[in-house]
């Protein structure tokens, strides 16, 4: 096998269609839309989101695989992790295919972004760790907290108790990118601020433009989602306790809420 293969080497059917992050961004803004499915504006909202979040899980599911093929000189307890998050991503890639099958959707109605698989060309498992454990899987902490409180107002216990289920196993992750990104780097500040630099560049590609704040400030716009029109927040907030409960400090917070570019000292 190759280390660092490109996102085009990925097996997919012939009739999926894997784009680049920055040219989805273009289309989008092209058509008169937000840069991103990001904001619950749009008629195909729940299952663009949820379809989105289905090819991240697989995308996450080959880069802990390859991190392990990747990374032979790492620590067993790092490979082991990293078994144990393919294994996670997974059962994640299954819970949400049947969920967009509840929606009335399929895995490939939507473009699948590359942007988690473009993390993997780093060759440094401290970086890596900290572009998708950190970065990516934090942000998913703040989408999956987000479709709870949406599948609660929709009364739909399906979605509220399959994405709480995988919450719980990303938080997880992104203890364990935590606790490696500072374990692979002890004693290497120069390697540590280059770990921080590569999760930072993820953070600001996800903020908005300093757009994003907490969920109590979220602004409120009404929605139809399923067969109910409820308030949801008009833009994906940060979720603060499930980021605290995956290690985050409240400094950190604070800093992606307002857009900030420079990283706390994790």
């Amino acid at each position: 096998m190759e280390r660092m293969i490109p996102v085009d080497r990925l097996a997919r059917p012939e009739d999926h269609i894997l784009v680049p992050l920055d040219k989805i961004r273009e289309t989008r803004l092209e058509q008169g839309l937000t840069p991103f499915n990001a904001m619950p504006y749009e008629e195909d909202f729940l299952k663009a989101r949820l379809h989105g979040i289905c090819a991240g899980e697989f995308q996450a599911m080959e880069a802990a695989g390859r991190s392990l093929f990747d990374f032979p000189d790492a620590p067993w307890e790092f490979q082991l992790d990293m078994a144990r998050q393919v294994w996670d991503e997974s059962r994640h890639a299954e819970i949400y295919m049947k969920l967009l099958e509840y929606v009335g959707s399929y895995l490939g109605e939507f473009p699948e972004s590359e942007v988690l698989w473009s993390c993997t060309q780093i060759d440094d498992p401290a970086c890596r760790v900290a572009g998708i454990n950190r970065g990516l899987e934090g942000l998913a902490c703040d989408v999956f907290e987000q479709l709870i409180r949406m599948a609660q107002k929709m009364g739909d216990p399906v979605i509220e108790r399959a994405v709480d289920y995988v919450l719980a196993d990303e938080i997880t992750h992104v203890r364990m990118g935590s606790r490696w990104m500072r374990k692979l780097t002890e004693g290497d500040p120069d390697r540590l601020k280059k770990a921080q630099a590569f999760q930072e560049n993820i953070d600001n590609l996800f903020n908005f433009g300093g757009g994003r704040t907490s969920q109590e400030d979220a602004a409120q716009i009404k929605q139809r989602l399923g067969d109910k029109e409820v308030e949801v927040d008009a833009t994906l907030t940060i979720a603060r306790e499930a980021r605290l409960l995956a290690g985050f400090t409240d400094e950190e917070i604070d800093r992606l809420i307002k857009g900030m570019s420079k990283s706390a000292a994790y």
